[in-house]
């Protein structure tokens, strides 16, 4: 059986694959070992689920922190439209489909549409969570190997703009805001 792609290899290809169309969007490539780009107050970056293995690889979304702390994360796949979701739902069907299956066909514990644990077939794995693509739902995009990146990339590319897009907190960012406001209120003040 075939081993499916690590973490460090993933965000290796991964880089490859995306640089491009972030780098169109005047985002900048991060240097640290994972799969990141920076534009202004922004980062935007894949994450590897904890939950993979040879059996059913892996799956992975992306984050984007836009502004300063915590509540700036946000996993920027809510963003997909109907039309989006549709062709994603397809693919992770296409994906899954051409997972290498022992036989018999292994029961697997992955997280179900509740976020508890469930156990599915290997063949069921898109069955385990039947809303994830579903508006708004967390999305989570599967992989075992090289092949499935490329096409998860293939999907992700043409939608990047849209997905990178500034939120309206981004927009109007009340630290931006105060600090413009005090430049402006030095210039009135009496010397």
């Amino acid at each position: 059986m075939r081993d499916h792609v690590k973490s460090k290899d993933f965000h290796r290809h991964m880089r490859s694959l995306l640089a491009s169309g972030f780098q169109g969007l005047g985002w900048e490539s991060q240097t640290a070992g994972k799969c990141s780009f920076a534009r202004g107050g922004r980062v935007c970056w894949l994450q590897v689920s904890q939950y993979s293995n040879g059996i059913m690889g892996a799956k992975f979304t992306i984050n984007m922190t836009e502004g300063s702390g915590p509540a700036g994360d946000t996993r920027i796949l809510f963003r997909l439209d109907e039309a989006d979701r549709t062709v994603g739902k397809a693919l992770e069907a296409s994906i899954i489909a051409r997972l290498p299956r022992p036989d018999p066909d292994p029961e697997i514990e992955v997280v179900g549409d509740n976020g508890q644990p469930v156990l599915v077939k290997l063949g069921d794995l898109a069955r385990a969570n039947p809303r994830q693509w579903d508006a708004p739902s967390d999305v989570w995009l599967p992989y075992f190997g090289k092949n499935d990146l490329d096409d998860w990339a293939a999907f992700l590319l043409p939608r990047l703009e849209r997905l990178t897009a500034a939120s309206s907190s981004e927009k109007i960012d009340p630290q931006l805001w105060a600090q413009r406001f005090r430049r402006l209120t030095r210039l009135f003040r009496p010397k």
